[in-house]
């Protein structure tokens, strides 16, 4: 129990006061429900600086996790409320672990202002498979020689640039030149100045250089996150193996690192952090890695 000092002294007002507030900030936590905290949260700095997509994908998880634990108050919430919510979503791996990573977040930012005392994340594994596969090597070679022009150019600009499909679909002509594209990742707002692939200087070659985007709709339009998500899964389950879009992105860096780049020269065109490339670089093939390594040791011989 906090002692005050005596009612007569000059210190007992600001002490009550300060006491006071204390208790009232714990009553006030101690009542937060998860709606309320979603809430305070979405109006602050932390949300405002998340890319437009990002804040996207998070309301989708923060409502359904709103929807999961309307009622408790945030201060209750345990590990194992959490677990009971994630097994639910088991079926669904990249689902479940895109919930853990926005209520994750959610929490920490509660956390950090003292509305709870611990993370009830902290130490929930992610699912395993709930990450993008990087695309089968013989449909990422259909991809990069189409017949369909749309899905020719986004498959090259995607895996040549490693970029992420958002990113791709602002690239302007004005951002290529003297063989190079310049990119602001959306997400990190990291400007990137990136070579261009002998084989993606030759796919833009075949295009008409114009003022606006790169990608365009047959209809000339700007094209669209969802129509080119579309288009590319329609391809890819056309040709045997249904992929997304962000899977040509580990394809760009396991490329990368079989050709025998370092993490930090992957991580520079990519965009990514180094702890990102480490965590692609487990698909790496082994034998493509071996055979590098022979070469590169003969080479020294």
């Amino acid at each position: 129990m906090t002692r005050l000092p005596p009612l007569r002294s000059m210190e007992f007002g600001g002490s009550y006061a300060a006491l006071m507030g204390h208790r009232n900030r714990k009553t006030k936590s101690a009542l937060m429900t998860l709606p309320v905290l979603v809430d305070l949260y979405q109006r602050g700095a932390a949300y405002g600086a998340l890319a437009p997509a990002s804040r996207k994908l998070y309301d989708i998880y923060l409502r359904r996790l709103e929807k999961a634990l309307p009622t408790a108050p945030v201060t209750g919430i345990t590990r194992g409320d959490m677990r009971t919510v994630l097994d639910k979503m088991a079926s669904t791996p990249g689902a479940s672990n895109a919930f853990l990573r926005t209520s994750g977040a959610l929490f920490a930012w509660a956390l950090d202002r003292e509305h709870i005392a611990k993370n009830p994340c902290d130490g929930i594994p992610p699912l395993a498979g709930g990450e993008h596969e990087p695309w089968p090597a013989a449909v990422l070679r259909a991809g990069l020689a189409a017949e369909d022009a749309a899905v020719r150019l986004l498959v090259n600009l995607l895996y040549y640039t490693a970029q992420r499909l958002g990113d791709v679909l602002k690239m302007q002509w004005s951002d290529v030149a003297d063989d190079r594209v310049e990119v602001v990742q959306d997400k990190t707002k990291k400007p990137l100045s990136i070579p261009i692939h002998s084989a993606l200087k030759a796919e833009l070659a075949t295009r008409v250089r114009g003022e606006g985007p790169i990608c365009l709709t047959i209809h000339g339009k700007p094209m669209r996150d969802d129509n080119a998500r579309k288009i590319l899964k329609a391809f890819s389950a056309a040709a045997g193996a249904p992929s997304v879009p962000h899977g040509l992105r580990k394809n760009a860096v396991i490329a990368l690192l079989e050709a025998g780049c370092s993490v930090a020269q992957t991580a520079a065109v990519s965009g990514q952090s180094l702890t990102m490339v480490e965590w692609y670089a487990r698909r790496r093939n082994q034998s493509t890695l071996a055979d590098a390594a022979m070469e590169a040791w003969e080479s020294k011989s």
